[in-house]
């Protein structure tokens, strides 16, 4: 149990994370493309906060939360780029 009351900061980051895509998906105004990369981006907006409690209370060093947040936002870039050229590809 004391691991999760540890972690509870990247819990609400999570879950932060996941309202604000599905958010983004209702948003009828926005582009496909938009939409990725508002998700991505919104990624960093709610890691940054989580990550940065862990570092407060000692159980990561800036250094390690930074390129936490770093190594998973850019793992999320590449799996969208990744998952827009599947999609654009036209069976023959």
């Amino acid at each position: 149990m004391e691991i999760i009351s540890d972690l509870q900061s990247i819990l609400i980051g999570l879950i932060g994370w996941a309202a604000t895509t599905l958010m983004l998906e209702n948003a009828s105004r926005l582009t496909v493309t938009d939409r990725r990369v508002m998700s991505v981006f919104s990624w960093t907006i709610w890691m940054i906060p989580a990550f940065g409690a862990l570092v407060l209370q000692g159980l990561l060093t800036t250094y390690t939360a930074v390129l936490y947040v770093c190594i998973t936002t850019l793992a999320l870039g590449v799996i969208m780029v990744i998952g827009v050229s599947r999609r654009t590809h036209t069976r023959s």
